[in-house]
């Protein structure tokens, strides 16, 4: 049995991946597929390996990989060839994200944990990325739509500075676990075509259900000053907007972020030093997408290609 570590990151439609998955039973089943997601592993088969580095007891991590290795067997005894896991706080937290306004700082050490409880069978990571404008605004609509705190300017000169990029944290994920395969997608070729997702990763077309579901979307300004009044937070009706939606980076601001994206798509394409396979570019032909890549411009990702160099 193969194991398929999906890691999110976090706001690329991981979501949507997931509903599809989770309706998908049959079609999986049928083509020797297994799904395990958040549903699951939140309910106590994940429980000892979450947390950052320094809340971490071995004992909490024995049992947890005792627990995760007898269902693996379970299911490779089933007859299940490839096990889909996908969780997104693998990586860490959004909350996280946004305390030490880094991306993913640690994201190896902490996945490293994972892999380990499936120790015996050959796994790969999945890793889904996005441009950074859109990204952070996704989390940051986040944060907001659950009672966090409005953004201001010297969150958004932070984020810019911060030093880490999706290169850094695939270096992160490939030097705690070296040999290990890291596959890598864009969510801007990949959002909208999950079922292709699976196709690309498998290397199987599997049937699949719910794949016109759109889960969990970034809220538009309107729905996130209404949340944000309803929590009686000041300022929420001066939110800064672009084309009625949430934006609170400034022009000057995006085009840092997106040239900075652009550095990791190039790094990529010239193949990420060994270190990863890009699949964008068997995915997905150089058209331009919106939105999701559903055909509306839901984040912000409008002009953030998929595919560099």
């Amino acid at each position: 049995m193969e194991i398929l570590l999906h890691l999110g990151a976090h706001r690329t439609a991981t979501t949507t991946l997931q509903h599809m998955l989770g309706q998908s039973h049959v079609g999986l089943q049928g083509a020797g597929f297994g799904y395990w997601g958040p549903k699951r592993l939140r309910a106590g088969l994940f429980d000892g390996l979450y947390g950052s580095d320094d809340a971490f007891f071995p004992r909490k991590t024995g049992r947890a990989h005792a627990r995760i290795s007898l269902q693996a067997r379970q299911a490779a005894e089933l007859g299940t060839a490839l096990l889909f896991v996908s969780e997104e706080n693998m990586l860490g937290t959004m909350r996280r994200l946004l305390s030490q306004t880094r991306l993913y700082d640690g994201a190896g050490a902490r996945v490293a944990r994972f892999a380990e409880a499936f120790d015996g069978y050959g796994v790969t990571l999945g890793l889904s990325i996005r441009c950074y404008d859109a990204f952070w605004t996704s989390v940051i609509g986040w944060r907001m739509r659950h009672g966090g705190a409005l953004p201001d300017a010297a969150l958004c000169a932070r984020l810019i500075t911060q030093p880490r990029r999706w290169r850094h944290v695939i270096a992160d994920l490939a030097q705690a676990m070296p040999g290990i395969a890291i596959r890598v997608w864009t969510h801007e070729a990949m959002a909208g075509r999950p079922d292709h997702l699976i196709t690309q990763l498998s290397g199987t077309r599997v049937g699949m259900r719910g794949q016109d579901a759109w889960c969990n979307a970034t809220p538009t300004a309107a729905q996130l000053i209404a949340t944000c009044r309803d929590a009686g937070l000041d300022g929420a009706a001066a939110l800064p907007q672009r084309a009625g939606r949430f934006m609170p980076f400034n022009t000057h601001q995006r085009a840092i972020l997106r040239a900075q994206y652009q550095e990791d798509l190039a790094w990529l394409a010239a193949g990420a030093g060994g270190l990863a396979t890009y699949i964008d570019r068997a995915g997905a032909k150089t058209r331009r997408l919106t939105g999701q890549g559903r055909g509306r411009p839901d984040d912000q990702d409008n002009g953030c290609l998929a595919q560099a160099g």
